[in-house]
């Protein structure tokens, strides 16, 4: 007897299984991060589907299980939403990339989480439609992400305290060791300071060097690394980094 669910799924990666199918890791909005078994994804329909799996993409699905089995099978999938920007703009499509590992690699508990699914479709979505100047949207979804998964920096800045030390989660005053691995340097810290009181549009808009953008990222997915307890090794970041060179 076979259990049958529908659902909305964000695709997160693929990898091959066997000679024609492959495994779709996703998060599901009913239940949390899942790995969906697709078969003979080379074969008929399915070999024109791939488009589907991209990374980020939500589609409506129904799966199954089997008393026989410990796979979840993958029956039918379709895309709720086009995000025709993001694949066809290589800025954004790196961005999603980026994204998608991180939540890959991030996120590992099978609970459902309907605020934190619906941020992510919403963010997703955004990334889609907006026009230009996209250059800092990892660093505000890098901050949001913190803040849904329940790991929300203590806004505590002020003239004082403007370093933000990772293990408290809270903006300190200048400790006598600024090169510990555990701090944000003064530029990173105000950065910090200003992605948790800005809207996305005046996130947009912060003027960054390319060093700067790219010591801010690390930093923060040093944060979220020491509070999931998770060594973030992201790959695509390098990719992120030449392409907004």
């Amino acid at each position: 007897m076979s259990l049958v669910s529908k659902s909305q799924v964000i695709v997160l990666h693929t990898t091959k299984y066997g000679d024609s199918g492959a495994i779709i890791h996703v998060l599901d909005s009913l239940a949390g991060r899942q790995s969906l078994y697709l078969r003979g994804i080379k074969k008929g329909k399915n070999c024109a589907a791939v488009s589907h799996f991209h990374n980020l993409n939500i589609l409506d699905v129904i799966t199954s299980t089997s008393e026989k089995s410990t796979l979840i099978y993958l029956r039918e999938y379709s895309p709720i939403f086009t995000l025709s920007s993001i694949r066809t703009d290589v800025y954004k499509s790196s961005i999603a990339l980026f994204i998608s590992e991180v939540l890959y690699r991030s996120l590992k508990t099978e609970n459902r989480d309907d605020a934190l699914f619906k941020w992510l479709c919403e963010s997703i979505l955004t990334l889609d439609a907006i026009k230009h100047n996209y250059a800092n949207y990892h660093l505000w979804f890098l901050t949001g992400l913190c803040c849904k998964t329940g790991f929300r920096p203590n806004d505590n800045f002020n003239e004082e305290r403007q370093i933000f030390d990772i293990i408290s989660a809270q903006f300190i005053e200048t400790p006598t060791d600024t090169t510990s691995n555990t701090i944000f340097s003064k530029e990173e810290s105000y950065i910090l300071h200003k992605m948790l009181n800005c809207t996305l549009e005046e996130v947009l808009t912060i003027e960054l060097s390319r060093a700067i953008r790219n010591y801010f990222s690390q930093k923060m997915l040093d944060y979220l690394s020491y509070h999931m307890g998770i060594p973030l090794n992201i790959k695509s970041m390098a990719v992120l980094h030449q392409i907004f060179s």
